[in-house]
């Protein structure tokens, strides 16, 4: 049995997971840890998901946390996940982070920790998502210039990070189908009047409202036709059994940094 810690653990994926670990065969709770100011410290695990006590309380403890688990599974934010690298270095935990909004420094703080623990990376952990970045990128790679690409992403709310950490992975898949650096194509941002648009370029568009899970398109846009593809995810629990797959598989392996594509490669 795999021993999974949560850090974000009453967030709505800590939540999820929660349930989702309880009905596993292969992996068992071993904590769940939540920022020091949270209203939900000291509540049963099991209670807060709504089961039955667990007996394991949510702690501010990260150490504790880590030295409990196999693994942590990081549901939480770009800010607090700099905050579980150093303790995951120094109790030598491996860590899955499902968290996005990172910028250069701190993906670069990432890589780093590679050096030393497993590190995992999975900005989306739907499957239908997961299944997109391969339809993405042949659909980049035979479609020529005169499609534009589109990339729109609706989220929750709450979420603060745009484009989306989904989206930023689709477009490297559309741009490595065309054979270019997504730095070098890439429009985030039209406002006002802006200049004609550039061939070969790939843009962005973001939307927050609601509690949708997550909803990712990517369009080729050509003459006189059109080519979509969705992923739509309308409950967290799309993400749930990959994250678990995800945590067994990255618990067992040696020092490095991952992607999903290193669980996925045949």
């Amino acid at each position: 049995m795999t021993k999974i810690g949560l850090y974000g653990a009453a967030g709505h994926m800590g939540l999820t997971l929660i349930k989702a670990i309880s009905e596993s065969d292969v992996c068992e709770l071993a904590g769940g840890c939540e920022r020091p100011d949270s209203p939900k410290l000291g509540e049963d695990l099991g209670t807060m998901a709504g089961l039955p006590p667990l007996g394991v309380e949510v702690t501010a403890d990260l150490t504790a946390v880590c030295d409990a688990a196999d693994v942590i599974v990081d549901y939480s934010a770009a800010s607090a996940t700099m905050s579980l690298l150093p303790v995951a270095i120094e109790r030598q935990t491996p860590v899955l982070i499902c968290t996005t909004g990172f910028n250069e420094e701190q993906h670069g703080a990432l890589v780093d920790a590679g050096r030393s623990l497993p590190v995992m990376i999975g900005a989306n952990m739907s499957i239908s998502v997961i299944a997109m970045y391969e339809l993405v990128t042949a659909a980049a790679r035979l479609l020529g210039d005169e499609f534009d690409i589109e990339i729109f992403d609706f989220h929750p709310w709450d979420k603060i990070d745009s484009p989306s950490g989904t989206a930023l992975e689709l477009a490297e898949y559309a741009a490595a189908g065309r054979g270019v650096a997504l730095s070098d194509v890439m429009v985030t941002a039209r406002h006002g009047e802006t200049t004609k648009r550039k061939r070969g370029s790939i843009g962005f568009s973001s939307a927050r409202g609601g509690d949708v899970p997550g909803e990712n398109s990517v369009f080729f846009a050509g003459p006189g036709q059109r080519l979509e593809i969705t992923s739509r995810v309308t409950d967290h629990k799309a993400f749930a059994g990959a994250t678990l797959d995800a945590a067994v598989w990255i618990a067992a392996k040696g020092p490095g940094f991952y992607g999903m594509d290193d669980m996925l490669r045949p």
